[in-house]
């Protein structure tokens, strides 16, 4: 499996592994996560979000910092902001890997 690392903004990428790994430049950026993969399977509800499911609240991840976050495989990432780069980290092991088969 070929690891994905995006340089700058990006929506609704489907994430092969658990985590991703998110460096900020010299601006912040956003994060959020559609949950297109198990158990919900609807790009509708997000990860992060304001406690209904379906209204995102995405992360802010501050300027010239490196924070490693819950993403599910399966799942879509967004990025906004043009400084930062993701990478995919960690395992198949979660979301669409059996977990919840």
């Amino acid at each position: 499996m070929a690891i994905k690392t995006i340089v700058g903004a990006f929506a609704g990428t489907v994430w092969a592994t658990d985590k991703a790994q998110v460096t900020t430049g010299v601006n912040s950026i956003t994060f959020q996560v559609a949950l297109s993969g198990k158990p919900t399977s609807n790009a509708s509800i997000f990860l992060y979000n304001n406690g209904t499911g379906t209204s995102s609240v995405p992360l802010v991840i501050p300027a010239n910092s490196k924070m490693d976050l819950y993403v599910g495989v399966g799942n879509q990432v967004t990025v906004v902001g043009v400084n930062g780069t993701c990478a995919e980290i960690g395992t198949a092991s979660s979301a669409n890997a059996g977990v919840y088969d």
